[in-house]
This record gives C-alpha cells, structure tokens and sequence, in this order.
C-alpha cells in the first residue's frame, strides 16, 4: 500500500485511513504522492521552522505566528515603557523612601539613556513621558535628600 501525506501537518498515514494519525484532520481521498527529498543535509523534526523555499511567496504581514526571531513591526503611535525607565522609576521610588541618593543618582543615568535614545531616533518606539517622569521622580527623590541630609546635619544629627 502507498501512503498518504495530510494536507495540514504533513505526516504520512495509510492509504485508506479516514482521519490523520498526527494531527486528526480529515483525509479525502487523495492520490498517493511520493515523498519529497529534504530540502537539506539536516534531519527535518516534525514540527519545526523550516525557512520557505526560495521562489516562495512570503506571509502577508499580520499572519500569525511569526517565525522565531521575527517580530511583527509596531504600529503607528505604539509607545513602550523602556527596561531603563522601569528601573529608574522603581530605583526614584527607592530613593523617595530609603536610600536617597544611592539609587537616584544611578536612576537619572538610566532615564536620561532612554530620553536620549528617544530623541536621537535609536528608540522612537519609546515612551518619552514615562522616561521624563522617571528622571524628574529621581531628580526630586535626589532634592528631597540633599534637603534631609542637610537638614539633620545642621542639627547636629540630634534627635528631634
């Protein structure tokens, strides 16, 4: 008997089942085809990416899944907070409750490499607000410091 191959997945099954033995998907009545050579030296794993043949006609955008490692393009006015905003953001919040200018200084790093990566083009996905917020957050928590410090230094660090 000749086998034949489901039109969904792929895999081979007899000539007179009904139904695909891999993926379940209904068998009409086909004509054998004989199978294919690999396109490479490589072993083929059912299931995995394998690149389109050359000539093909690729996906039209938005189809989905992407392949692994293409990401589909974003749209017109779609803003990302940066990793470098989140981390000044959180580092301005520690900073506001209890470690001053250890973690603002550093967050003003962070939120002005994202405001200038924005303004420079390298990362026009970005959100410019969120990283404005987040060094005016560090650069605040940094004031209200300095003000603290100075503050219980003019006291002579006595209790109050």
């Amino acid at each position: 008997m000749s086998d034949v191959r489901c039109p969904h997945c792929g895999g081979t099954n007899d000539s007179n089942a009904a139904f695909c033995g891999t993926c379940g998907t209904p068998l009409a009545t086909q004509q054998p085809q004989p199978p294919s050579p690999p396109a490479s030296n490589q072993p083929q794993t059912p299931g995995a990416y394998a690149p389109p043949p050359p000539g093909a006609i690729p996906a039209p955008p938005g189809v989905y899944p992407p392949p692994p490692g293409v990401y589909p393009p974003m749209g017109p006015g779609a803003n990302v907070t940066g990793q470098n905003t989140k981390w000044a953001i959180g580092l301005g919040i520690a900073a506001l409750f209890c470690c001053g200018p250890f973690t603002a200084i550093p967050g003003l790093f962070l939120a002005k490499k994202d405001m200038d990566d924005f303004a420079s083009g390298r990362a026009p996905y970005l959100n410019e607000s969120s990283a404005k917020l987040a060094f005016y957050l560090n650069v605040g928590a940094l004031i209200l410091s300095a003000i603290g410090i100075l503050f219980f230094w003019g006291r002579g660090f006595r209790a109050l």
